[in-house]
């Protein structure tokens, strides 16, 4: 029979589940606004963050209850922080999510690049897939699939040296796409903070199997 801490903790599952779904549709939209130019979509973005800060604290909330009124042992209570640092992390996701969709506004005008463009896209699919499957892997208590996700963050490690070498050579080549390949190299930092993140998230998860804080990196 589960325990009320069992039932509650579920609850808390989903609620992190729900948060992810969140997060990465603000990752997949702000991605989307840069490369349509939609600066309509991009506001919508910024807007929407307010709601994963209140996911977030929402979970924190009942991360504390549980805590307060269950009194868990030492392993539960590892499986309640563990939960708190992913949402978290998850949070700090949507804040850079949230300054992509910025950068989208304020570069309209610039000149555009294309080539820039695709490298940007390529990193938001490849992070989007990352953050669902680091979700699934911390709610199912996969260690295999937390650590395959994690090793996946080099390619976005190289996708970004990739996007901030062809930004300077775009820079030494037309003058006036200074202002543009900067935004862009902006953009693409945020993106492989969004990946450093994931590789956090998947960090708490072998925490939560060994009870050791590892370096996935």
């Amino acid at each position: 029979m589960r325990t009320v801490f069992d039932e509650r903790l579920a609850e808390i599952h989903r609620d992190l589940s729900q948060l992810g779904r969140m997060v990465n549709e603000a990752i997949y939209k702000s991605v989307k606004a840069l490369v349509n130019h939609d600066a309509e979509l991009a506001q919508e973005v910024i807007t929407g963050d307010l709601k994963i800060n209140d996911k977030e604290n929402e979970i924190d909330r009942k991360c504390y209850e549980i805590i307060a009124l269950q009194q868990p042992n030492t392993t539960d209570l590892r499986r309640v922080l563990a939960v708190m640092r992913a949402s978290s992390d998850l949070e700090r996701m949507g804040d850079h999510a949230q300054s992509v969709s910025k950068v989208t506004i304020n570069v309209k005008g610039n000149k555009r690049d294309s080539h820039l463009e695709d490298i940007i896209s390529e990193m938001g699919e490849k992070i989007s897939a990352m953050c669902t499957d680091i979700i699934d892997a911390f709610v199912e208590f996969d260690v295999k699939k937390a650590r395959a996700t994690a090793d996946r963050d080099s390619e976005i490690d190289e996708l970004y040296h990739k996007l901030r070498f062809s930004a300077l050579e775009l820079m030494k080549e037309d003058p006036e796409s200074v202002l543009a390949a900067a935004d862009y190299s902006f953009v693409g930092m945020h993106l492989e903070r969004i990946g450093d993140y994931t590789t956090n998230i998947g960090e708490w998860i072998v925490y939560l199997d060994t009870g050791e804080i590892v370096d996935l990196d």
